[in-house]
């Protein structure tokens, strides 16, 4: 996380960036802007401290006395900027007071940042999703009313969602979106659970792992199951046996069915190497408006397969690896059939090309080609074929390296799906290597 602010002084050939860098070793650096000399010489400032206290002292410090020497901060927050361009604007009061919240967050007691928070009340950051965070987190933290904390947490994340899907901005800093979700998304999930809501708790941090996976996500995810759901202990062993290298699941392998668990694992050669992860089945009204966004019926076995299974994973479990293909739910169809046409052409008229290609090579039609599977942490894809005619309902194998092939084709879902399975079985090469195994 990089923490800049951007100073501008008429006539404009001297603007600085100052940034604040949170972490193990926290860094207060300076940047000239509009830099005409040496690459490797554009800093006036860089400075490392032994905790983030120091460091944000240091930088409120720096801030000051730019501004005491006659520059002004603007309203720019993307720390990779070199230039502010002409005529740059003032940063309002209220922006400035979220910067000072998070630099609390980061360095200062529940306390301060209580002070701070309670200070913004009244102007607009009240309705941003940064202080809307913070005022969960503080909830949260004096931990006497839950579903305060929930309503709080609920709030930024609904409001994040509502200003995406309307194209109005937000004011975060320089926090990425995606970062700030994740902290909401992880802070609600703990609300939740705090609240008597492990379902909730759980519901958000799997989709938060399936859209932004780490490391501590995972384990709380691991560590959820085990605590509430000991009917999915097993999916929590098969984290803990992918991930231990990069630690935090002592608990969970100390558990003594983990043991087990692992002995079966190891001994697991002859088995077939997958199974299935519970799903969300579809319903009839969900595949309908999938298809009438799509402009075209299913293929019945692939309709099916929505019903009884819908988003779900084929998870697969070898003895010294791990994979999982993550079937789409029909409400993302859509979008990642857009994802997969906006990797293959990088226009209406190279789209449009590759079209022609795969109607002369694969004798089927682009703008048909669906995407429902995506094997995890991969670019690439399973891919159905929707146009009515001899090839309707066809699969393929796609994988970004190759964007203009296509490969492993089935003539029908049950038949791509059984291949796949009893390659895995067989441990075929040419099948786990779709998995990158």
């Amino acid at each position: 996380m990089y923490l800049a602010k951007f100073f501008h002084r008429p006539p404009g050939d001297d603007d600085r960036e100052l940034m604040l860098v949170p972490g193990r070793d926290p860094m207060v650096v300076g940047v000239h802007m509009n830099w005409k000399g040496d690459p490797d010489a554009d800093q006036f400032l860089r400075k490392e401290f032994s905790g983030i206290a120091d460091a944000a002292a240091a930088f409120r410090r720096h801030v000051a006395e730019l501004v005491a020497s006659g520059y002004v901060e603007t309203d720019h927050t993307n720390y990779t900027l070199r230039d502010l361009g002409p005529g740059p604007q003032a940063k309002p009061d209220w922006q400035k007071g979220l910067d000072e919240l998070m630099i609390l967050a980061l360095s200062a007691p529940m306390p301060e940042q209580a002070r701070q928070l309670d200070a913004l009340r009244g102007t607009p950051a009240e309705h941003e999703p940064l202080y809307l965070w913070h005022a969960a987190r503080r909830s949260y933290s004096a931990g006497d009313d839950p579903a305060q904390a929930v309503r709080l947490a609920e709030q930024a994340r609904d409001t994040l969602v509502a200003r995406r899907a309307a194209k109005q901005p937000h004011y975060a800093w320089s926090m990425y979106e995606g970062d700030l979700e994740g902290r909401i998304l992880e802070l609600l999930s703990d609300a939740y659970l705090e609240a008597d809501n492990p379902d909730a708790s759980l519901q958000t941090i799997e989709h938060l792992c399936k859209v932004s996976p780490s490391q501590d996500r995972i384990v709380k995810r691991a560590e959820l199951l085990c605590a509430h759901f000991p009917e999915r202990r097993e999916e929590a062993f098969d984290d803990a046996y992918q991930w231990s290298r990069f630690g935090g699941f002592d608990d969970i392998m100390a558990l003594p069915d983990y043991a087990e668990y692992v002995a079966r694992r190891k001994a697991s050669k002859s088995a077939k190497g997958w199974r299935w992860k519970r799903g969300k089945p579809a319903s009839e009204a969900d595949i309908h408006a999938a298809e009438q966004a799509l402009g075209v019926r299913l293929p019945d076995d692939y309709r099916k397969f929505l019903l009884t299974r819908g988003e779900t994973e084929l998870l697969v479990r070898l003895p010294e690896s791990s994979s999982e293909l993550r079937f789409y739910a029909p409400r993302e169809l859509t979008t990642q059939q857009r994802h997969v046409f906006d990797f293959i052409a990088h226009s209406e008229d190279e789209l449009e090309d590759a079209c022609t290609y795969f109607r002369k090579e694969y004798g089927v039609s682009l703008r048909h080609l669906i995407p429902i599977a995506e094997p995890s942490q991969l670019s690439r894809c399973l891919l159905l074929h929707v146009e009515p005619g001899e090839r309707y309902g066809w699969c393929f194998q796609w994988d970004h390296d190759g964007a203009w092939e296509l490969e492993q084709k089935q003539p029908g879902f049950d038949v791509a799906l059984k291949r796949l399975t009893d390659g895995i079985k067989r441990r075929e090469a040419e099948q786990l290597a779709f998995f990158d195994l």
